[in-house]
């Protein structure tokens, strides 16, 4: 047992003592730590403060997906363009600050839409933005190390999910939403002080690392169809993750008539619990395949949402948060290597695919939800996201496989096989 936890803890040391990791993990965590301080209350916010109806919220935040999506996109194309990433990324930070400014201030429906189009769809590009930069930062860093060091990167930002929504519910009953959306706004500015001392630029490999590079990329890129499959299925678990991330404080508040304190325990401790399962699929060595870990995840995101759907109180929530923990460890930490495995040396490209589903799914979720939620309820909307993230499931296990299958006898009758 000694040798073991004494190799995960060198590998832990290894992954530390990266150049540059250190101001990675520094602004991965203070992006991390503005968004979990706004985003559990910015439903809360447009309902009771900017007085928005569901479908209007729904409209509202449609358009900030659709915003995400395709700022995220144009600069994904730059970003594995040009020689140097960071201009990029500084600028979606700067879009975080002004837009979290503006909504201290703003009421009015019609300029929220217009902040939350132009800027927090700029903001949201940030997380892909930021990720990319630091897996070109660390692209010299030799065997698999830049891949787990994401993955660590990646529990950095769950771990200010655990203090930042309890922090959240602290500011808006001591300062409101001002407080709240201030803070956030600060955030972003400090999350790019550290990036100012990352190089920006591509390292350049010498010729033999170039080739040993080359030699190590063994997942191999699928055929551009298998590429959208599991597009297609992140998207559907991402519109039930949006739709329950949206719905699930205004629930607690006004179906199980809970405080504002319960939603960020509750958030907190999903965030708090996915650091280990997230470190665990660092340090492990033999492993399901990506594949079947995300399948896994999707069927117990099932179960998360039939159980919130059944919650008459805090009990079967608290459990619900515990499968919640696991999902977003395997999907979140993954989910983004899973998309770079497809696409391998388009670091850019892939993360944003890969944050673009999540964004889509948004988009997609924002007008479904509100209307659900006016229809039928905020009960009903965690029973059509359970149908959603079976679908997902569904495109994961059949038509991913069919099409696989379907290139592999193409490929063996060319070849003569």
């Amino acid at each position: 047992m000694t040798a073991p936890a004494s190799a995960d803890k060198n590998l832990l040391l290894r992954l530390l003592g990266l150049p540059y990791a250190l101001g990675l993990a520094l602004a991965v965590f203070l992006l991390g730590f503005g968004l979990s301080i706004a985003l559990p209350y910015l439903s809360l916010f447009a309902v009771n403060e900017a007085h928005m109806t569901p479908l209007q919220l729904g409209i509202f935040l449609t358009l900030n997906a659709v915003s995400a999506v395709g700022v995220s996109t144009l600069l994904a194309r730059w970003s594995d363009r040009l020689p140097n990433r960071k201009p990029i990324v500084l600028a979606t930070l700067a879009a975080g600050l002004v837009a979290y400014v503006l909504l201290s201030v703003l009421r009015n429906y019609f300029a929220l839409i217009g902040t939350g189009a132009l800027l927090l769809g700029m903001a949201a590009a940030a997380f892909p933005q930021v990720f990319s930069f630091a897996r070109a930062a660390l692209a010299g860093a030799p065997d698999d190390l830049p891949e787990r060091a994401l993955t660590v990167l990646r529990s950095v930002f769950s771990l200010a999910w655990v203090v930042g929504p309890g922090l959240g519910a602290v500011l808006l009953s001591k300062f409101g939403f001002v407080g709240v959306f201030l803070s956030t706004a600060l955030c972003f500015l400090l999350a790019a002080l550290p990036l100012l001392r990352v190089p920006g630029r591509r390292p350049q490999l010498s010729a033999a690392a170039s080739a040993a590079g080359a030699t190590l990329q063994t997942p191999a890129p699928l055929p551009r169809v298998n590429v959208w499959w599991p597009a297609l299925a992140f998207v559907l678990y991402g519109m039930s993750m949006s739709m329950g991330m949206t719905m699930f404080s205004l629930f607690i508040t006004h179906n199980l008539q809970g405080t504002e304190g319960q939603v960020g325990f509750l958030v907190g401790l999903c965030a708090l619990l996915e650091i280990p399962v997230m470190l665990f699929l660092v340090v492990a060595g033999r492993l399901p395949t990506t594949e079947r870990l995300v399948k896994g995840a999707f069927l117990l995101f099932v179960v998360h949402f039939v159980l919130v759907y059944l919650a008459q109180g805090m009990g079967l929530l608290v459990v619900a948060q515990i499968l919640r923990a696991v999902v977003l460890a395997i999907t979140a930490g993954l989910g983004m290597l899973y998309f770079q495995e497809l696409m391998p040396g388009r670091f850019a490209a892939a993360t944003t695919m890969f944050s673009n589903t999540g964004s889509i799914g948004a988009m997609l979720a924002g007008i479904v939800s509100g209307a659900c939620a006016q229809l039928f309820g905020y009960r009903a909307v965690f029973l059509l996201c359970a149908a959603l993230t079976f679908g997902g499931w569904v495109v994961m296990q059949t038509l991913v496989k069919r099409s696989e299958r379907r290139h592999k006898l193409r490929a063996e009758a060319e070849t003569g096989v």
